[in-house]
């Protein structure tokens, strides 16, 4: 296979460009990596064809990109499973590889086929590293990194410093949740999807615009407590400034954890003394069986049974697979989380069908169908049965909520 250069292999050309991008790193100071010239960030260019066989993408950062047009690009990589998430969900037909080390079985059963056959290449989440080597070997003619929230100077660095080493175009754009249709239009384009991009991205909108018509006018006292139960002793959590709980502020929870965020991975320490003291009516916990998480602990430690959620039977165990629904990674997956955990704690303001909105799900975000007894099997401990509605937490969040539906669709409607 022969890369958009004329008469040069993808992979010769890559490993040439590598050279030129370690050239180039003398020049550094004019904010350069391998074929990047540093626009304003501010600035919105539209792609430019060059006529032959390439085109100029200028990504989130103000950085013009020369890459393959649409048509000649057949193989793309990824910083992190972020990235890989969303670009999968378009085009899962262009990855050459993946950033998850170790898909079981049960998590391979809801992914496209032959997805488990792709090579681990190396990513940056967790503090990882990316295999320089490797990702040159396999010959992706452009990587897409893609932030969780909005972009800052180290997303830059770091995505120049890739570019640098490998030679290859990385394109930085902007994931934050609130960016979603920002950021699918972007994908769109680069990827040659345009109307399956217009279609995910409509889909989220709607979903945002859905929930905050719900929940958005809630006042802190009729939020319900939530705590989220992070690690295999569920003394691990994500205050509301934390990306990872961006899902359940957006849901309308009121965080209790009352820490310093953790930058990067998260996952700030806390004792069992203060989330006793924090009292959460409902706890989130990572799933025992799934993800090696405190989910059974909580439920059955009889150091956890004063708190309300325990006592009140509103621990759940998040959904997981193939991924987790509301962070790790915080990609497209939260959309769906959200609209789980707004269900959860108000099901009288939030009111979907459940099993009917992670199938519909699956199949346009992830390329799989699945039945009921499928999406019945990943709601797990939150499914009551009947309607589809996930368990009522509920009795005493809708009680808190009551009379706030009108409230709150009033205020968007306005």
């Amino acid at each position: 296979m022969t890369d958009f250069t004329s008469g040069i292999s993808r992979r010769g050309f890559i490993a040439g460009a590598a050279c030129v991008a370690a050239a180039m790193g003398t020049l550094g100071w004019l904010g350069m990596g391998a074929g990047t010239v540093r626009a304003s960030a501010a600035e919105t260019v539209a792609t430019v064809d060059n006529g032959d066989g390439t085109r100029t993408f200028t990504d989130d950062a103000g950085r013009a990109l020369v890459i393959p047009s649409v048509e000649n690009l057949t193989g793309i990589y990824f910083t992190s499973p972020i990235s890989e998430i969303f670009s999968f969900t378009l085009a899962p037909d262009l990855g050459i590889g993946t950033t998850y080390e170790n898909l079981s079985d049960a998590e391979l059963e809801l992914l496209p086929q032959g997805y488990g056959e792709l090579p681990y290449l190396g990513s940056l989440a967790g503090g990882g590293e990316m295999n320089y080597e490797a990702i040159i070997d396999a010959g992706p003619q452009l990587i897409i990194n893609i932030s969780s929230s909005d972009l800052t100077d180290s997303d830059v660095s770091t995505t120049d410093e890739i570019q640098n080493q490998t030679g290859v175009p990385v394109v930085l754009l902007n994931g934050a949740m609130e960016n979603v249709a920002n950021l699918y239009a972007r994908l769109g384009d680069l990827l040659g999807r345009e109307d399956d991009a217009k279609r995910l991205s409509d889909y989220c909108t709607k979903v945002l615009d859905d929930v905050k018509a719900a929940v958005g006018g809630l006042s802190d006292d009729q939020k319900t407590t939530l705590y989220y139960a992070e690690g295999s002793d569920g003394l691990q959590t994500e205050p509301e400034s934390s990306p990872h709980a961006l899902t359940f502020k957006l849901a309308g929870a009121k965080n209790v954890a009352d820490v310093e965020a953790n930058p990067g991975k998260g996952m700030s320490q806390v004792s069992l003394e203060q989330v006793l003291a924090w009292d959460p009516e409902v706890i989130i916990a990572w799933s025992t069986e799934v993800r090696g998480g405190a989910s059974d602990t909580i439920v059955t430690d009889e150091n956890w049974a004063q708190i309300t959620a325990v006592k009140q039977g509103r621990v759940y165990a998040m959904p997981n697979t193939p991924f987790s629904w509301c962070d790790r990674p915080p990609s497209v997956n939260r959309f769906l989380g959200v609209q789980w955990v707004a269900n959860l704690l108000y099901p009288d303001l939030y009111d979907v069908d459940m099993v009917e909105v992670t199938k519909e799900f699956y199949s346009t975000f992830y390329h799989v169908d699945i039945d009921d007894a499928k999406a019945i099997e990943l709601l797990g401990n939150s499914y009551s049965g009947g309607d589809g509605a996930v368990a009522a937490s509920a009795s005493k969040g809708a009680d808190k909520a009551s009379g706030s539906k009108a409230a709150s669709s009033g205020k968007d409607a306005a």
